[in-house]
Parts: C-alpha cells; sequence; structure tokens
C-alpha cells in the first residue's frame, strides 16, 4: 500500500538532500500516551545478517585478516567415520551415492551416529572430543559494546574500542557466515525468504528534541508486520510503502536512546526478541543495545546487539538436518557446539554463574516507510507497546516442512541409529 506522507512540523535540521526530506515522517504534538513527541522516523528492515567482519581480498574460503587460515576445508567424511569407530568398508559404503539409505535430498543418516558408544552426536555433541572449527584470529569486529569496558573485546573498523562479537569470533570463519557484506551464501539464503514475503520487521524512532539529528530523549521501537516487503522493478526492495503493525507477544523491543549527528545510541540496556534470520527463527537478546545511523538518502543502517542463547542457536543447525548441514558447509557440527560454548561470554546469574549466552550483533539494513498501527487508521506517532492487543500464540511453522528428530529425517526403509549393523554388499555398486 503506497501512500504520501503528509509533514506537519519540521525541525531545523541541517543540511539534507531533497531525497532525505522525502523520506522523513515527521509528526508534532503528544502521544497516545500523552509524551511529547516532535519527530518520528519510520523503517522497513530490508536486509538483515550477523555482523561479520570480513577481512579477505576476495572469495569466502580465503586466507584474511579475520582468517589467516581461510575456513574450515571440505571434510573427509570417511576419514571422519572411521575415526568414529566404523571399518573403511563400512565408512566408504556409507558415504557412497548407490547406498540406497543415503537420500540424495536428507543425506545419510547414520552419519549422526558417530559419538562414543555410537551416540548421535547432533543431540550430544560432547559424546565426541572436539573436532575443532577454525578460529577467527583477527582483532577488528563489527557490532556494540555491550559492557561498556573497552578494555576488552574487538576494536571496530572505525577505531571504536570494546566492541563484544563473540558469536563472530567462534564462527567467523565457518564459511555460512564468511563472506563479504550481504554475501554470505547464510545471509542470501534467509534474507531471500524475508524479501519474497516470509516475515517483516519494522522500526519507529522518534524524539522529543527539536533536531532529530541531535536528541537526548530518543525511543526506538521494532515491531513485527503481517504485511509483506515490496520489491521495485529492479528487484530491491520499494521504498515509502506502509506496513502495520503486527502485535506479537514474543517480537517487540523498545529501545531509550540518544542521537548524535544522526546516529542513534542505546542509552540503557533492554531484553528484546524478533524475528531471527536463521533456522532458529527466535533472535533473543539479553542486554541489548541499537546503535544505528539515519543517513541522509532516508535510510537506516547499522547494529541491534546483545547476549543470545547459543545453544538455541545450534539446535536451530541440527534442525535444519544435521547430515545435509555437515556435507554442504564443510563442518563437524560438534566443533560448532564446542565453539560456541568456548567463546560464551555472559550468564544471566551473574559473574559466576553458567555461560549461556554469547555476545552477538546484527547488521541492519532499512528503508524508508510508514508505519501504520494496528487497524491502519494512522501512522504510529510514538513509541508504544502492542503486545497486550497481541492474539494467543499459534504453534510456530518449522524451518523446514520436514518431520526431522534428532537432527535427521527419518526413513522407515532405513534405519539409522547405535544399533544399526552396516551390510557392506560383498561387490557394492559403482558410483
Amino acid at each position: 500500500m503506497k501512500a504520501t506522507r503528509k509533514i506537519s512540523w519540521i525541525p531545523a535540521i541541517g543540511l539534507i538532500s531533497a531525497v532525505g526530506f522525502a523520506a522523513l515522517a515527521l509528526t508534532g504534538g503528544e502521544s497516545e500516551t500523552g509524551k511529547p513527541v516532535k519527530w518520528t522516523r519510520a523503517y522497513a528492515i530490508e536486509w538483515n545478517e550477523p555482523a561479520m567482519y570480513y577481512g579477505a581480498k576476495t572469495g569466502v574460503i580465503d586466507p584474511g585478516a579475520d582468517c589467516p587460515n581461510g575456513v574450515n576445508p571440505e571434510q573427509n567424511w570417511v576419514k571422519v567415520l572411521v575415526d568414529a569407530g566404523y571399518t573403511k568398508a563400512e565408512a566408504e559404503w556409507l558415504r557412497n551415492p548407490a547406498n540406497p539409505s543415503r537420500s540424495p535430498v536428507h543425506g545419510q543418516n547414520q552419519m549422526a551416529f558417530r559419538g562414543k558408544d555410537r551416540a548421535n552426536v547432533y543431540t550430544n555433541p560432547t559424546s565426541t572430543p572436539d573436532p575443532g572449527l577454525v578460529p577467527m584470529t583477527g582483532t577488528i569486529a563489527e557490532g556494540i559494546n555491550l559492557d561498556g569496558d573497552e578494555s576488552n573485546g574487538f576494536t571496530s573498523p572505525t577505531g571504536e574500542k570494546g566492541i563484544d562479537n563473540n558469536f563472530y569470533k567462534a564462527v567467523g570463519c565457518w564459511k555460512t557466515y564468511r563472506g563479504p557484506r550481504r554475501m554470505s551464501s547464510g545471509a542470501q539464503q534467509f534474507n531471500d525468504s524475508m524479501r519474497n514475503g516470509g516475515w517483516t520487521t519494522v522500526i519507529v524512532v522518534s524524539g522529543e528534541g527539536s533536531n532529530p539529528m541531535n536528541d537526548d530523549k530518543v525511543t526506538v521501537g521494532v515491531y513485527s508486520s503481517a504485511d509483506a516487503l515490496v520489491k521495485d522493478g529492479l528487484g530491491n526492495i520499494a521504498r515509502d510503502y506502509s506496513f502495520r503493525v503486527a502485535p506479537n507477544a514474543k517480537f517487540e523491543g523498545i529501545f531509550p536512546a540518544r542521537t548524535s549527528n544522526g546516529r542513534i545510541i542505546s542509552t540503557s540496556p533492554v531484553d528484546f526478541k524478533m524475528r531471527d534470520p536463521s533456522y532458529s527463527r527466535e533472535l533473543e537478546l539479553l542486554r541489548a543495545r541499537v546503535d544505528l545511523e539515519m543517513k541522509a538518502d532516508g535510510s537506516l543502517v547499522g547494529y541491534i546487539g546483545g547476549y543470545r542463547p547459543w545453544k538455541v542457536v545450534y539446535k536451530g543447525w541440527v534442525d535444519a538436518r544435521g547430515p545435509v548441514i555437515e556435507v554442504l558447509t564443510w563442518v563437524q557440527l560438534p566443533a560448532v557446539y564446542y565453539a560456541l560454548e568456548r567463546n560464551a561470554d555472559y550468564s544471566p546469574a551473574g559473574p559466576g554463574g553458567e555461560k549461556t549466552h554469547i555476545s552477538f550483533a546484527l547488521r541492519v539494513e532499512a528503508v524508508p516507510a510508514f508505519v501504520m498501527t494496528p487497524d491502519g487508521t494512522k501512522e504510529v506517532s510514538s513509541i508504544d507497546s502492542y503486545k497486550a492487543l497481541a492474539p494467543p500464540p499459534s504453534p510456530e511453522p518449522p524451518a523446514l516442512r520436514l518431520r526431522i528428530v534428532d537432527g535427521i529425517v527419518p526413513n522407515p526403509n532405513y534405519p539409522a541409529g547405535p544399533d544399526v549393523k552396516i551390510v557392506v554388499p560383498t561387490t557394492p555398486p559403482q558410483k
């Protein structure tokens, strides 16, 4: 639904392009709650991906400042299975495409059972020693200083100290995450889903000062919308379309902030959930903050960061069909578990508690939009919670419409498990 924006009040914001003026959502008066609001800007996220600093000159697998040893090499799965206790003949037969138990769509289910006593390594990753994930050893990272301490963490590409992004440290050299901005295979896969109507997230920013670019009293609202993103003739997400807020009991965040030269910076952390661009479907962030920039062309770029539960991330990859993920992304999933556990850096229980969360940043790019109240009758002019209007939650559909159990797609014709006897043909069929 295209709309024309009416500007009822324009503050002195300094020089800005004509395109930038067209992208402003500026209102005056008070919000429904009586809070004074002088300006509002609204956006629809058109791209979001884990913030992974790319340190190579070209390519995904090539060495760079981030990953001096490149990415995890393609696995020798016959050797992996032999090391797990299978005979070479068994391992070769399990990996043989002519083996009828090896599905071209779901992979070889028996690959899951390579832990101690043939335990399922997807659901019991500690049943096997850490296979090792190529470490990210660079000192530069994108993200936000979550703990306020500049003596730890990374340095940002612009020189800011104390950037907390241990998720990048843990998996930054896994090829599914690595690549230039908007070019990693994982980011392209999930953003394609969002951009094709899978889900929509909108952001509304409002302030009380006379200058949106420098305002000490700013509030940022992040909401879900049931209205799909719209593409223009070039396949880009179109600007200035209208999106109604869809009240959601989980996916909503309200951040106190300030602006400085157009940069929106959190003034205190909040706990927050939004739709996750990955297999885990939900991005839960504790002590979350925003660091976003209002650009002269009307767009919004930057980061939403916080501490996310790392076991949920691991389970998301397992539930996406472990054998498929491992073969396509050149990694043994237990290595991902160990890397996330090793780099976890936050405990909700305090410094002495179990580190169940890992620092994380989501890189966000958004286009100007009209964000409407849930009934669609008017633009959102202030940041309010809509959770009380949310309908009862319905079951979340699986990321993949398959019956996945413990990381594999069960095949009754060819069972897999710790007690399955691998029968190798006397003369195996040729590949």
